[in-house]
């Protein structure tokens, strides 16, 4: 149940444990996805911090990019970590061609897993 919740509200865009604990309170979804439990936030975020429970959530992260890749719901070929694209005049490389992902995968797939661990010590495990 907790790895449910916390998992939808990442979706959300939810990192905080209080803010997922007033989730719990105002939404039907959350509220249904908890079987109407409510657990303190205290209790989501030592859920959280478990050495277990990250390693079991980052697990899920590559097990779901993989499933969306099986699924072709996502192209390979064009992984990247942000699909924002910002224009400069300083810059005059300011497309990502083809031939260069190949080269470049092992790289993209480190920057994912930074992001991925940034993230965890960033936002999602914020025990304040």
């Amino acid at each position: 149940m907790m790895l449910k919740i916390i998992l939808y509200a990442y979706t959300q865009s939810v990192f905080s444990g209080r803010r997922i604990e007033k989730l719990l309170h105002d939404s039907i979804r959350m509220m249904w996805l908890a079987q109407n439990q409510t657990p303190s936030y205290k209790t989501i975020n030592r859920f959280r911090v478990n050495p277990n429970t990250d390693a079991l959530i980052e697990s899920l992260f590559i097990q779901f990019h993989s499933q969306c890749l099986k699924q072709n719901l996502i192209d390979h070929n064009s992984i990247f970590i942000d699909g924002t694209k910002v224009e400069a005049n300083a810059n005059r490389y300011t497309f990502v061609w083809k031939k260069s992902i190949p080269n470049h995968e092992s790289k993209l797939n480190e920057n994912s897993k930074t992001l991925y661990r940034d993230l965890v010590e960033e936002k999602l495990i914020s025990i304040k």
